[in-house]
């Protein structure tokens, strides 16, 4: 069989040359960017076997579902075509998608919900809303996400009404569409604790979580009301990220059993404690529009 030997150092017989030939060719898209770094036809034929995989990768991920149903090997890495000085190259990088989700894990900070919830639609999800609470938190949401509104979302509702996963799904929103740079979604009995045992160890990362707490472009408080509560957790938690947030306008989502009212009392231990509670009263009511109240699924 005749074999035709590119300026690629490689040897193809001119059945499969053709073959490879056809593919590229045959793919608007990828002439379409071969053309536009300038490549005519003769220097496309001549650096074929460099520009097939491209072409290649191109059809095979034109309808890509999503990262978990990638079959290619390697996973996740597709092959770029480069020409400069006059030279074809080609280079394995990232894919399009992977870069999007890495860019949008590292706006998520910090997320204590399940994994699963990355892959969170807010608009599947609203779509079988029938509640209006619901209807009227995503106005707020998107309020503060497009037009840089202030006032804070209090949803309160009872076991397994949904807020937490609502909330995630909020928050998985605006990192997907780059609405914050800084998203942190803590359960706050779980963090609360972490941060009084990193305190009395008298250990950095103390201060380096509550600034991230403090912060944070967005912050999820899920599970409010069901800390532990001390004077302690009261003053030196509690008191400082809402206080730093409450100043510097930054957006907040609190999810609670319990009401604006509830959570405020149960944070005084004695007299004493009084215009400290009374702050963070304040705090909330001048800061949440409104309790926004989430039935029972089965209530719907």
């Amino acid at each position: 069989m005749e074999r035709f030997k590119t300026n690629q150092d490689l040897t193809i017989d001119t059945s499969t040359l053709k073959e490879m030939e056809d593919v590229v060719f045959s793919n608007l898209k990828t002439l379409k960017y071969l053309r536009e770094l300038g490549l005519s036809d003769e220097m496309i034929r001549n650096n074929i076997a460099k520009i097939y995989d491209f072409a290649v990768d191109m059809n095979n991920c034109k309808d890509c579902k999503g990262l978990k149903y990638c079959n290619k090997e390697p996973k996740h890495l597709v092959n770029s075509v480069t020409f400069k000085n006059g030279i074809v190259d080609r280079n394995l990088i990232p894919c399009k998608k992977y870069l999007e989700f890495a860019n949008f894990k590292k706006r998520l900070v910090t997320y204590d919900f399940e994994e699963d919830w990355l892959n969170n639609s807010l608009y599947k999800d609203v779509s079988n809303i029938r509640s209006m609470a619901k209807i009227q938190i995503v106005k707020q949401f998107k309020d503060a996400a497009e037009n840089g509104a202030t006032k804070w979302v209090f949803m309160k509702g009872n076991i397994a009404s949904g807020k937490s996963f609502f909330a995630a799904t909020l928050a998985v929103e605006a990192a997907r569409k780059g609405y914050f740079d800084k998203i942190a979604f803590i359960n706050v009995p779980e963090r609360f604790k972490e941060l009084s045992t990193l305190a009395f160890a008298k250990s950095p990362m103390f201060d380096d979580d509550i600034e991230k707490y403090k912060t944070s472009d967005f912050l999820v408080l899920d599970d409010f009301g069901n800390e532990f509560k001390s004077d302690f957790v009261r003053d030196n938690i509690l008191f400082p990220i809402l206080s730093y947030r409450v100043k510097n306008k930054l957006f907040t989502i609190i999810t609670s059993n319990y009401s604006i009212e509830d959570c405020a009392s149960m944070y005084q231990t004695t007299n004493a404690s009084k215009p400290k509670i009374e702050q963070i009263r304040q705090m909330l009511n001048l800061m949440c529009s409104k309790e926004f109240i989430l039935l029972d699924p089965s209530l719907r």
